[in-house]
């Protein structure tokens, strides 16, 4: 029977993350068992108390509690991984602790595509939600309407719904490299190399919801989240490809990115749309990014938490 590990990462999130483990025992099963693996990279006794309440319950599926000490999203996603070879499963599966399934064969669903596939990589979409649980102009600038097919390959994810073999990680570990402890872009980063090594990527109907909050929902954070984006772009590349290459692709998608910036802004003008003026900026940030990257700049996102 196939042994499965769904990992999650967690900082100072008590509450979401309650939320995040009772969907996932409610996850059914087909042909294979599952634990849930989560790295607390803060050391939060409130993290530990809602560990402890799930073990005192009579649960199905194992749950597995370990702390990181190094502070950075590459330490807690790499001690996932060594915790995830040591259990010598078949399958890691991430989710972030902002998230939950929208279904509850969500795992069967990523685990016979990757057996019927024989993928090593099988991610799917994320569908965002404010704090009230409906949608606003902020959730529809990040995730918008999925247009991936089922069985599409994919040269790039990331880990915010993801299944990885456990073939791939132990050909890959140490998997994040620790030059992007907390600027992020360390999962598109891992995907680069993974593509470099010939792993692929296959999509499948298998979303999350993920909760935006609401110290999101404005125009400072997205114009950050769009500088950090491009930056790790570029950076990623950097460390991959030749410098020529990342320099013709970084300047060509820069520019491209400003004017569809550009385009969206004075679109906003006329139809005095908010997310429409928002994603403009969103992407004119994103282009100076792809430009920064080369000079070594960084945006260390990861520094404060959102959420609860």
């Amino acid at each position: 029977m196939k042994q499965v590990v769904v990992g999650i990462i967690t900082y100072r999130r008590p509450s979401w993350l309650e939320r995040l483990i009772t969907e996932l025992l409610r996850q059914r099963t087909d042909g294979f068992v599952y634990s849930i693996l989560v790295v607390d990279n803060a050391d939060d006794p409130e993290t530990q108390s809602v560990i402890d309440s799930f073990r005192a319950a009579d649960n199905t599926s194992p749950i597995i509690y370990k702390v990181e000490p190094e502070r950075g999203i590459v330490a807690a996603r790499n001690r996932v991984v060594s915790e995830f070879l040591m259990l010598n499963a078949d399958f890691l599966v991430f989710i972030d602790d902002d998230e939950w399934p929208e279904r509850d064969n969500w795992l069967i669903r990523l685990v016979n595509k990757a057996l019927s596939s024989e993928a090593d990589v099988v991610t799917s979409h994320v569908i965002s939600v404010d704090e009230s649980m409906g949608k606003n102009w902020a959730t529809e600038i990040l995730y918008t309407s999925n247009t991936i097919q089922e069985g599409q390959i994919l040269s790039t994810f990331y880990t915010n719904n993801l299944l990885l073999s456990g073939t791939l990680l132990k050909d890959m570990h140490p998997c994040f490299d620790e030059r992007f402890a907390l600027t992020g872009a360390s999962d598109y980063h891992f995907s680069l190399k993974c593509h470099k090594r010939g792993y692929s990527c296959i999509y499948t109907d298998a979303p999350v919801i993920e909760e935006f909050p609401d110290s999101r929902a404005n125009l400072k954070w997205f114009c950050r989240r769009g500088f950090r984006s491009g930056v790790g772009y570029t950076r990623s590349h950097l460390f991959e490809e030749p410098l020529a290459i990342v320099v013709f692709k970084c300047t060509a998608l820069s520019f491209i990115r400003f004017i569809r910036g550009g385009g969206l802004i004075l679109k906003s003008l006329f139809n005095l749309d908010k997310a429409t003026f928002v994603d403009g900026l969103f992407r004119m940030c994103s282009s100076v990014g792809t430009i920064a990257g080369f000079l070594g700049i960084k945006h260390n996102e990861y520094q404060h938490t959102h959420g609860k």
